[in-house]
């Protein structure tokens, strides 16, 4: 028995190791496994151009997935739309040994639209495949051709998928006709480019191999900056039938404005009577802007469109003034087509949004760079940005999702460089007051006011757009007290040069104080406490603030006439170079009086600060959640 054991056993070796290499986890270096979810065992990718309208796109990706942490990195969406092909797709399933445990074909994978349900009309899509094996550890393998018929947006190679993720080899391969020209942009590769020539081709491949995880630390600088990658754009295009060429980001604007935005602002003449005649009383042109955006909030609505050169090109300002909605691009396009109507100039600006601030390649333009359009109008004496999805900005404000960064300004002169306004610490504040009566059994009652400013403007906006009925819900959530329960709630956006929105609540907290015999306890703080960080010993990385703020709350709390208004006057300072805490507290009469102050600081902080910077945060969290015991006649 135990020869003929071993006898099957050599037989299924050699089977699983047939047309694939060995998957087996045990041939994963140990430093690989160290604080990684998942493996990238190979993911080589081949991009051959035949010819402007023909690049295939050729990917061989194999991952094994240590723990259900890993199960997102094991998904493989593959976006498709009219300039883009799927040609094969194919997969498969191995188990720990990296023994075959289930093929993947076409069928099994979900084909889907790929933008969201505001979408109208698009022509994206995805085909997505999600695992459902949790058996872990396992590998999965992804063998897929794509063409993409343009050569403007050539595939692009980035190894490091994310910080729990180790990369044991990734290669990136690129073959083009020889008497073709591309710029070539590698970010933070210090390998050898291989590079073969033939009679016909040049090929040129990237290498990266033996990329340990990293340990994921809380206040990092933008991990993409560190991250190997490699773009590469062609002197000559062809996109959508649209042919062109740019070198610089001042031919690309040139490039912008004659290809898809030129006879966009096609609005009526009625429209355009209709726009100066709303304006005509206006004693400046800040205020016809002003009026004309507040037109364009009330009238118009934000919806994704990805037809058109592939979501590049705006559709004309004449649709958008007929039908009430439009993308980012095609309001942006509208918008400034109103204020052209009453010559007011204004440029269409390519921003990266998101609340993480990143900026274009300054030396390298590419149209992979941006993912939103703003409008910037260039006053005399104060540039204004505007924001043109948003229904309810108010005028010039752009909050923290295009804050402080490089745009692309579509000018008379070509593409310029620009730089949205920057929020800076005490511009963006929570200022908060409470008046607050405690009652005998312990429940707390009161009106609460709010007021938010700067990138903390947008803090409660989910709660102020929702319905009644969602608004205590979400508010429940937010200030996470228990028993807390809202009477009154009220919202007021003020629209002036320094916006702010102001929240007024009328609460009732059941339970606020425990009692204890003849004793009470409070904890004064109720509203704003700063939680802890982990404790980091071996940091690595600079302490990254990426935008600072002050909290400021003020509470009084009447307590009750059987309450012993004797308590030793509280006063804490703590300050450091990233951030000021203050905290005092005392009874005056027969308030109880808590003020609180924390301020963070922008900026870049060396990694031997880490320490300081925990404790004092663990700090602020002791003190934030202190109590007084008072005593009860």
């Amino acid at each position: 028995m135990k020869t003929l054991f071993a006898n099957l056993i050599y037989l299924l070796i050699p089977i699983v190791a047939i047309g694939q290499e060995n998957y087996d986890i045990a041939h994963i270096p140990s430093a690989l496994k160290s604080r990684a979810v998942a493996t990238v065992r190979n993911d080589k990718t081949v991009v051959e151009v035949k010819s402007p309208e023909q690049v295939t796109e050729t990917v061989t990706r194999v991952i094994t997935i240590y723990n259900k942490n890993g199960d997102y990195y094991a998904a493989l969406p593959i976006h498709y739309n009219k300039s883009i092909e799927i040609k094969s797709i194919k997969g498969a399933i191995y188990n720990e040994m990296g023994i075959l445990q289930k093929k993947i074909a076409n069928k099994d994978f979900k084909d889907l639209s790929a933008v969201d349900n505001s979408t109208m009309f698009a022509d994206s899509r995805v085909k997505l495949y999600i695992p459902d094996y949790h058996s872990y550890p396992y590998t999965i393998e992804y063998q897929y051709e794509v063409r993409h018929k343009q050569n403007l947006i050539i595939p692009s190679w980035s190894p490091e998928v994310s910080n729990n993720v180790s990369i044991e080899k990734s290669s990136y391969q690129f073959i083009t006709p020889n008497e073709t020209e591309f710029r070539i942009e590698a970010r933070n590769y210090k390998g050898d480019i291989k590079e073969e020539k033939s009679d016909k081709t040049v090929s040129k491949t990237w290498n990266a191999a033996q990329i340990p995880a990293k340990k994921e630390e809380s206040y990092s600088p933008n991990t993409n900056l560190k991250r190997i990658s490699v773009l590469i754009v062609p002197k000559n295009f062809t996109y959508y039938g649209k042919e062109g060429n740019f070198t610089n980001w001042k031919e690309y604007g040139d490039w912008v404005s004659a290809k898809l935005l030129n006879k966009k602002q096609d609005l009526s003449e009625a429209s355009k009577q209709k726009f100066i005649s709303l304006t005509k009383n206006a004693s400046s042109d800040q205020e016809k802007a002003k009026i004309l955006y507040e037109y364009l909030q009330k009238n118009t609505r934000y919806i994704s469109i990805q037809i058109g050169i592939g979501g590049f090109e705006p559709f004309p300002a004449s649709e958008v003034d007929r039908l009430g909605y439009g993308d980012c691009k095609a309001l942006v396009n509208y918008m400034q087509s109103m204020l052209a109507a009453v010559n007011i100039p204004a440029y269409y600006c390519m921003v990266e949004a998101g609340k993480r601030k990143e900026n274009f390649h300054k030396t390298f333009a590419n149209l992979q760079d941006g993912n939103h359009a703003i409008l910037c109008v260039p006053f005399k004496n104060d540039t204004t940005w505007l924001e043109c999805t948003s229904q309810h900005l108010p005028f010039g404000f752009l909050s923290n999702f295009t804050d402080d960064r490089d745009v692309i300004a579509c000018t008379e002169h070509g593409g310029v460089i620009m730089h949205t306004p920057k929020y800076s610490n005490s511009t963006n504040l929570q200022l908060r007051h409470a008046d607050l009566t405690l009652s005998d059994d312990g429940s707390i009652k009161g009106a609460l006011n709010t007021k938010f400013y700067g990138t903390q403007y947008e803090n409660h906006m989910e709660i102020l757009l929702a319905s009644n009925n969602e608004k205590t819900k979400l508010l429940a959530e937010y200030y996470n007290i228990d028993n807390i329960n809202f009477d009154q709630v009220k919202y007021t956006e003020h629209k002036q040069e320094n916006p702010f929105v102001e929240e007024n609540l009328t609460i009732f907290i059941k339970n606020y104080a425990v009692k204890n015999g003849n004793k009470i306890l409070i904890q004064p703080n109720i509203f704003n406490t700063q939680s802890s960080i982990s404790e980091n010993k071996n940091r690595t990385e600079d302490i990254f603030i990426e935008r600072g703020f002050v909290d400021i709350d003020s509470i009084s709390i009447i307590l009750p006439d059987n309450v012993v208004k004797n308590i030793t006057p509280e006063y804490k300072l703590i300050e450091k170079p990233f951030a000021k805490y203050e905290f005092k507290s005392e009874i005056k009469g027969n308030k109880l009086f808590t003020y609180r102050k924390l301020a963070l600081f922008e900026g870049n902080y060396p990694a031997s600060n880490y320490e300081d910077f925990f404790q004092f945060h663990k700090e602020v969290s002791s003190s934030d959640k202190g109590r007084f015991n008072l005593s009860i006649l």
